[in-house]
Formats: structure tokens, C-alpha cells, sequence
């Protein structure tokens, strides 16, 4: 009994120790430990008689040299699930080879060509979903040799470009704030993306993020198949969830852009929109400080009204209700004098807008709402990227050339908001001339590409507007922000009014940036050039500029750049800054005759003078002149005439009359230019029938004052 009770244990213990034992793996078939070794199999010249490829190869072949017609081998790509291929072909000794891809159906996709005789060619990033044919053949009868095609499989990962693309059918969808990785690989390559724009007309919720700030879009991988592989189709205009709708800090409900209605001055009177002041925490208590748009899109041409802030003394009364009822005396500060223009979006502003519209005043049609974006691009060695944004039917809204190797971020490009769809091309650039004429390429190294929406939404600058008829809208009491980059950017600005107004425009200072604001006149005529009125340049590396007292009855242009420097010798425009935005805002009143009417700093473009009644100017930016026309010519004996200049802090001004001669040039009868700091300067002439200017300047040309305003009077004296 012992024996057997042992038995037993013994018996039990084996029983344990075989459940303990780790279970034996399954066979996971040959390891692969490298490219699989093929030697390519004739006849192959036919899609059916392929070659297949199924994983990491290296195929051994030969085209044969025929002199009726040339050689052509096929190879089949099969992965078992999507991979991206690299595929390269060497080259053929004393011969140029074709790379072609095809797809299923046998349809041409795409040739590679753009090596010379005895280079390889080389497809860096091919998607194979099910399947592929490669097609090699010498670029002409006679030619043959051996040829070593290599293919390395990879699988696809989320970010990355999935060639070809290079149509608007495949264009890889994009969403807003995303990057994308991908190569200019051969000559003609190029690579189209799908971007779909939020819509603004639609209300954004409380718990959407911010365009590329996240929340998860539907298609956790925004890279995946082009509109062919079961991706939305062209204008869609489905927008990615999470966007929500409305432009960048609008925050709630909005009215689109341009609205024309009382309404949206009093909505961007209760939000606060584009208060220069919300950033700062200075709105409107209890209500949320947004950026997203003007509070002007009704009436571009309405000025601002705000008795407290815009030279109107107490107990003038109300006037024409802007505050301007009769002319300043000599303590009223003047128009422009150091006054603050009203917040955009204020009561008054709206106040202002509905009294206009009620009035039945005519408005300036508004402009179209657009939104702008964010591009980012980065450089290739050896590549001169060229990228363009087209519409949905593929019009060029923008495009730009960039140099080799430079990495581009631009900034504000717009697009129209109607436009639910945009694309955005990026290819190589031609480089050379002539026969020496190539486009460069880098199978290699990569470029990322970004594009996002604008923080500043519809305050933003609009790229293009390098040019005048290209110039980007500014209404009256609004503002715009925009960059100065790349370099040598040159951003145009029109302001449309209904009636004669006086403006004033404010450019605010960038890190890096030396800026020069200008008014420029458009070119009379297709041969005509334009002609830059006023130009301020006070201020240097990071300071402010400004135009006071503009005339504008119509349109008006504005640029802004950067100055010109000499670098090693040569004046360059190279200034840059793709990150701080400059701010350009504009403030108007109506014109009512007693301020001066910028510009008047030459004789030709004097402003007229009544007797009697005093005007109002600025001695800004330096080295301004304004002059002032009396006319005496239908006077039929002397007149004495008395004139008063009241002085500014800062700048010594001088008073000079001169006579205009028969022959148009002037000719100067007196002065009064004791350079007395602020204190009045003062002329008294008999005056014969004719017609006088005269001119109010610092004395020594090196001053200037834009917050405080000197005021001339000419009378008739005793």
C-alpha cells in the first residue's frame, strides 16, 4: 500500500510540474531577414506577364536592345495590406530609363523621367492600397542593358503625403492645423491637398475647438485616401467636426461679415467685437471680449460719433452729430489732437451706423467676407517650391514663388469665405533659362506642410494684396492686421467712403521691423504709374507711424512695407516678421473744411482759404509742408490781409506767403519764422489782386508733432 500511495504522489507532482510549462509559440513561418532576390522572367513586356513584388525586393533584370522598337518590362506591386513603396530603377549605361506607374485598370498614373543618361530614377513614397504596375523602358529604340530595380515597403503612417496626388481628384485631405509630410521627388512631381473651410454662416457650440487647436474629427487620420479612395467628394463642403463655423474668436452666434443692417453695429456694440481695447480687458463688463470683426461691416463710410472724444468743447451742442458742429476755436483741441477714436463695436458706433442708414444715407456696398489663412512650408536643399491655394474650381487665388532651399510661412492668405473648399499645390519651380531650364527636385529629404486659420479671423489682412487693385477693404472706425513677411512683402489697404471725410491712420510698431506707411494714388490710364501722396517714416526699428488728416471722398489707398537699408553696400527691402502682425487702424470725421486736407504739401495741391474762418493742421511726419491757397484775383484794389499762425510744442513753426506769377511759380513777399517754440507767428501785407500760398512748416525741418495742431487765420485787416 505504501508503494502505491507513493505511486500516486509522484504520479501528481509530474501532473503540476507539465501544467506549469510555458505553451509552445505557433509557427510563425521563414523569418524574412532581408529583400527577397528575383531575377526578372521574359517575356514581361505585358501588364499580364508581370513580375510580382509582394514585399522588400531586389529584382535582377535586362532590356533588351531592339532597334524596331524599345524593350519594356512590367512589375507587379501586391502587398498583402497598404504600403507606401520606394521604388528605384538604376540607370542604363549609355541610356536614359522611364519610370511609369499604372494602376489596376492598366491607367497611366504617373512617369518619372528626370535623371540624364546612365541615373537611376527613383518613386520615394508610392501608395499601394491593392496594387500597382511599374512599367521600365529606355527613352528610345536601340537601347537596352542591365538594370538593378530595387523596392522597399513600408506601412503608411498618419501625416504623410500618399502619392499620386497630383490631381485635384486625389488630393489628400487636409484639415485645418494639421502637418503633412511629403516629397518633391522627381521633376514633375506635384502635390495637391484638400482643404475644407468651416462655415461662417453657421453658429459655433460651446464645446468645439478651435480650428487645429483640436477636437477629434471624424477621420482620425485627416492624410487618409483621396477623394478616389472613399474619401467626401469635391464640394462637399462638409466641414471638420470641431470647427464649428464662425471666424476665430467671434465666440457665439455672428452675423456674417459685410452684413448691411443697423443690427450688426448694435451686436458688435453688446460683444465688444475687434475692441482694440479687449485684449487688455477694457470691454464692455460681463460680455466676452472677441477680435473676430469691426462693428463697420454695415456702413463703411459712417464715421464715428463721440462727443467726449473728438475735439468737440462743452456746450458746443450736438451739431451734425459727430461732435464737429462749428469750426474750433484757438482752445478746442483739434480733430486729430491727441484724441482716442471711440472703441470699434461701442454703442456710439452703432449708434452712428443707424442714424446713417435711417437717414437714408447712401453706404458703400460691403465687401464680401473672406477668411484668411496660415501656410507653412519647409525648405528642401536643392528645391525651389512653388505653391499656389485655388479654389474649388481650381482657380488661382494665390501664388508665390519661393528661392532654394527657403522655408515659407505666410501669412493671412484669403480666401473667400463662400468657398467651402480650397486646394493647395505645392510643386517644383523652374530654375535656369533657356536650354539650361530644369525643375529641381529631392528624393530625400522631405518638406512639411501646415496650413491653419488666422487667430485675427475677419480683422485679418488678405494676401494677395501686393498690388493696388488687389488692396485689401479697411472700413472707417476698423481695423486690420497683417504681416510683413517673406521678405519684401508690400500689403496695399483701400478705405471706400460715401462722402468727403477726413481720416487718420495709425500703424502700430513690430519687433524687427522698420515700417514706412504711405497714401498712394492709383496710375491714370493702363500706362500709368501710381504716385505715392504722403509717405511717414518718422519712426524707426519697432516704432509706430502715422497719416494725419487724409482726404478721402471715394477710395483711398494705404501701403505698408518695409523701409529700405544698406546691406554690404546695396539698399535692400529685406525686413521680415511672420510672427508679430502690425495693426492698421482708421478713424474718420466728416469734412467740414476746418482741418487741413492732407495731401496739400505741394503748391499744386493747395486747399482753399476762406477769410474769416480759421483751419487746423499737423506738422507730421517730418519735413512735412501744408500749403494754403487765398485767392485775391477778383479783387480790384489792395486788400490788407492779416495772418496768424498759433504755435505747437515741439516744433518751430514758420509762416511763409509767396505770390503766384503768371508763369505758375511762386515767388515769396514775406515771412514769420522767429523759431519761438510755441509762440504765435503772425504776417500783415497789402495784398495786390492775385494769388497767394501760403505755406506752414518747422522752420528748420527737423520736428514734427502729429498729436497737437497749430491754426491759421486769415483776415482782412484795417
Amino acid at each position: 500500500m505504501r508503494r502505491w500511495g507513493w505511486a500516486c504522489v509522484l504520479g501528481l507532482m509530474l501532473a503540476g510540474c507539465k501544467e506549469d510549462k510555458a505553451p509552445e509559440a505557433p509557427d510563425a513561418g521563414p523569418v524574412e531577414t532581408g529583400p527577397a532576390a528575383l531575377t526578372e522572367k521574359e517575356p514581361n513586356d505585358r501588364p499580364d506577364q508581370a513580375l510580382d513584388i509582394t514585399r522588400h525586393s531586389t529584382v535582377s533584370a535586362e532590356l533588351t536592345a531592339q532597334p524596331n522598337k524599345a524593350d519594356e518590362d512590367w512589375y507587379r506591386l501586391a502587398p498583402g495590406a497598404p504600403r507606401i513603396a520606394d521604388v528605384t530603377v538604376s540607370g542604363l549605361p549609355g541610356g536614359d530609363i522611364t519610370l511609369e506607374v499604372y494602376d489596376r485598370d492598366r491607367n497611366r498614373l504617373v512617369g518619372i523621367n528626370s535623371e540624364g543618361e546612365g541615373k537611376p530614377e527613383r518613386f520615394p513614397n508610392l501608395y499601394v492600397e491593392n496594387e500597382r504596375f511599374i512599367r521600365v523602358v529606355p527613352t528610345r529604340k536601340g537601347v537596352g542593358g542591365a538594370y538593378t530595380l530595387e523596392v522597399r515597403m513600408r506601412a503608411p503612417e498618419d501625416g504623410e503625403e500618399r502619392e499620386p496626388n497630383d490631381r485635384a481628384v486625389d488630393a489628400v485631405s487636409l484639415t485645418l492645423g494639421q502637418t503633412v509630410t511629403a516629397f518633391l521627388g522627381h521633376a514633375g512631381d506635384e502635390d495637391w491637398y484638400r482643404i475644407e473651410l468651416p462655415d461662417p454662416t453657421q453658429p459655433s457650440n460651446a464645446g468645439d475647438a478651435a480650428p487645429g487647436k483640436g477636437g477629434t474629427p471624424e477621420n482620425p487620420s485627416p492624410f487618409g485616401d483621396s477623394p478616389s479612395q472613399n474619401t467626401p467628394p469635391q464640394g462637399a463642403g462638409a466641414a471638420p467636426q470641431g470647427m464649428g463655423g464662425t471666424q476665430p474668436g467671434t465666440g457665439g452666434t455672428a452675423l456674417p461679415s459685410g452684413q448691411d443692417t443697423a443690427e450688426g453695429g448694435d451686436l458688435a456694440a453688446r460683444q465688444g467685437m475687434g475692441n482694440p481695447g479687449a485684449r487688455d480687458g477694457h470691454g464692455l463688463p460681463g460680455e466676452r471680449q472677441d477680435l473676430g470683426g469691426t462693428g463697420f461691416d454695415a456702413e463703411e463710410g459712417a464715421a464715428p460719433r463721440n462727443p467726449d472724444a473728438e475735439g468737440t468743447s462743452p456746450g458746443q451742442g450736438d451739431g451734425d452729430g459727430f461732435g464737429r458742429a462749428e469750426p474750433p476755436s484757438p482752445t478746442q483741441e483739434g480733430t486729430f489732437a491727441g484724441s482716442e477714436p471711440p472703441p470699434v463695436g461701442s454703442e456710439a458706433v452703432g449708434a452712428a451706423i443707424a442714424r446713417a442708414l435711417d437717414a437714408g444715407t447712401p453706404a458703400v456696398p460691403p465687401e464680401p467676407p473672406s477668411v484668411a489663412l496660415k501656410i507653412e512650408l519647409t525648405g528642401v536643399d536643392g528645391v525651389r517650391p512653388e505653391l499656389s491655394v485655388l479654389s474649388a474650381a481650381e482657380a488661382p487665388l494665390f501664388t508665390l514663388r519661393g528661392k532654394e532651399g527657403e522655408t515659407l510661412s505666410l501669412r493671412n492668405i484669403g480666401v473667400r469665405a463662400t468657398d467651402r473648399v480650397v486646394y493647395v499645390v505645392v510643386k517644383t519651380s523652374w530654375v535656369g533659362t533657356g536650354k539650361e531650364a530644369r525643375r529641381t527636385f529631392n528624393t530625400t529629404m522631405p518638406y512639411t506642410l501646415t496650413v491653419s486659420q488666422e487667430e485675427a479671423g475677419a480683422s485679418a489682412e488678405l494676401e494677395p494684396n501686393d498690388e493696388l487693385h488687389k488692396a485689401t477693404t479697411i472700413t472707417a472706425g476698423g481695423y486690420r492686421e497683417g504681416f510683413l513677411a517673406p521678405k519684401g512683402d508690400v500689403d496695399h489697404f483701400v478705405l471706400k467712403t460715401a462722402e468727403p471725410v477726413l481720416a487718420k491712420v495709425e500703424l502700430t510698431g513690430v519687433e524687427r521691423l522698420d515700417l514706412v506707411l504711405s497714401m498712394v494714388e492709383p496710375p491714370e490710364g493702363e500706362s500709368g504709374k501710381e504716385t505715392v501722396l504722403l509717405r511717414a517714416n518718422d519712426g524707426a526699428i519697432k516704432e509706430p507711424e502715422r497719416l494725419n488728416n487724409v482726404a478721402c471722398n471715394g477710395a483711398c489707398y494705404f501701403r505698408v512695407e518695409g523701409a529700405s537699408r544698406k546691406v554690404d553696400g546695396k539698399w535692400v527691402k529685406d525686413f521680415e516678421n511672420a510672427e508679430q502682425p502690425y495693426r492698421i487702424t482708421v478713424t474718420t470725421v466728416p469734412d467740414n473744411g476746418s482741418e487741413e486736407r492732407e495731401p496739400n504739401n505741394t503748391a499744386d495741391r493747395a486747399q482753399d482759404l476762406t477769410l474769416g474762418q480759421p483751419v487746423r493742421g499737423t506738422v507730421y511726419p517730418v519735413k512735412d509742408t501744408d500749403f494754403f491757397r487765398l485767392d485775391l484775383s477778383d479783387r480790384p484794389v489792395r486788400t490788407p490781409i492779416r495772418a496768424t499762425l498759433l504755435g505747437i510744442l515741439k516744433v518751430d513753426v514758420g509762416l511763409y506767403l509767396h505770390r503766384v506769377q503768371p508763369d505758375g511759380k511762386l515767388s515769396l513777399v514775406q515771412t514769420a519764422d522767429r523759431a519761438k517754440g510755441d509762440q504765435p507767428e503772425s504776417i500783415r501785407y497789402s495784398a495786390e489782386p492775385g494769388v497767394y500760398l501760403f505755406e506752414v512748416r518747422d522752420a528748420r525741418n527737423r520736428e514734427s508733432n502729429f498729436q497737437d495742431s497749430y491754426q491759421l487765420t486769415v483776415e482782412e485787416s484795417e
